[in-house]
């Protein structure tokens, strides 16, 4: 691993001189060393200094980096392999080498292989970092290596802890989700537009809605307060329809993103 791709390392996974326990309780030490990655044993209050941690990182680079050489035949750029090798330290040897990143690298689908990056996505807050190996893997893919065609990889396919999810049917090109994105902005944009206007003028509507009231109460015509109060009931009325249409609409998009989603798992494991 190059200097660049370890300091990016260091970067996702910390740098502490005193054990913790990570996201899912394992204790943890230095840049995300585990007792499963060997020497030494971490334990609770354990405290060990800036040097050791270095060493031990380096230490614990060498296997996953052996893992990422014996995985994936294919050529790979330094950049290439610093981002297989971040995501090798993160999910396990064992996941790395079942992975559909290494087969599709293999099978010479780079393009295929980083967006299978996002098959890893759990727990949620892991999905932050996918994002960041992608694009690193992405910027240091050759010319001419990324248009291999994606396609769907079949359920029974998949590794462990792997799956097909919004963020991996985005990076794979799926208009539908892209353009139920962009609707879903859209529906936000105009539905908070309109929430903010109506409340920029709450006073007013308070002050005119009471007035409407005491004329009712006051035994006014009918006739003569709509009249008087049209352009405020209307206004009202078409602001809250409005709010109403783009929250119908963002929940339509949501809908049309999970069925795709669906759609993709069902052919997946067909």
């Amino acid at each position: 691993m190059s200097a660049a791709g370890r300091a990016l390392l260091i970067q996702r996974e910390g740098f502490k001189t005193r054990a913790y326990r990570d996201s899912v309780g394992v204790l943890t030490i230095g840049v995300g060393h585990t007792s499963a990655a060997g020497a030494p044993a971490v334990s609770p209050g354990m405290t060990i200094s800036k040097s050791e941690v270095d060493a031990i990182l380096s230490r614990d680079l060498s296997q996953f980096e052996n893992a990422v050489e014996g995985a994936v035949n294919a050529p790979l750029t330094q950049g290439q392999f610093d981002a297989l090798v971040s995501l090798c330290f993160n999910i396990g040897i064992g996941a790395f080498q079942k992975s559909t990143v290494a087969r599709r690298l293999n099978e010479g689908n780079y393009r295929g292989a980083a967006d299978a990056f996002l098959m890893w996505n759990k727990p949620p807050e892991i999905i932050r970092r996918r994002r960041g190996e992608r694009d690193q893997f992405l910027k240091a893919t050759a010319t001419g290596t990324a248009g291999a065609p994606v396609r769907f990889v079949a359920e029974h396919e998949l590794a462990e802890d792997e799956g097909v999810n919004l963020d991996y049917l985005r990076a794979s090109g799926s208009r539908t989700v892209t353009m139920a994105d962009k609707i879903k902005g859209w529906a936000a944009s105009l539905g908070l537009s309109d929430i903010m206007g109506m409340a920029s003028q709450g006073k007013e509507y308070a002050s005119r809605a009471h007035d409407l009231a005491q004329g009712f109460e006051s035994g006014a015509p009918t006739g003569e307060l709509l009249e008087t109060y049209a352009p405020f009931l209307i206004g009202a009325g078409v602001g809250v329809l409005v709010v109403v249409v783009a929250a119908l609409v963002w929940w339509a998009a949501h809908r049309i993103q999970s069925a795709r989603l669906e759609d993709a798992v069902y052919q997946a494991a067909a």
